[in-house]
């Protein structure tokens, strides 16, 4: 019985993440999501594709004005 103890104290944490994976993975397939219309994830969804438009048109005005300063030297 000595010999096989710190084999599972080497084993407990492997098993229990096991345990607690497959808890995890079972109790959300027993449940349907339902999508929720929320109206401020929807504003949130469009203000974050706004800064990403914002952002996209910074960096090639960037790139644009970087390659401007390159061709006259």
């Amino acid at each position: 019985m000595d010999h096989i103890l710190p084999y599972l104290f080497f084993l407990a944490c492997p098993i229990s993440m096991g345990v607690m994976m497959w808890m995890m993975m079972r109790k959300d397939h027993g449940q349907a999501s339902a999508p929720t219309s929320d109206p401020r994830v929807a504003e949130l969804e469009s203000q974050v594709g706004e800064l990403r438009m914002a952002l996209h048109q910074r960096q090639e005005v960037e790139t644009a004005a970087s390659t401007s300063t390159l061709d006259r030297e």
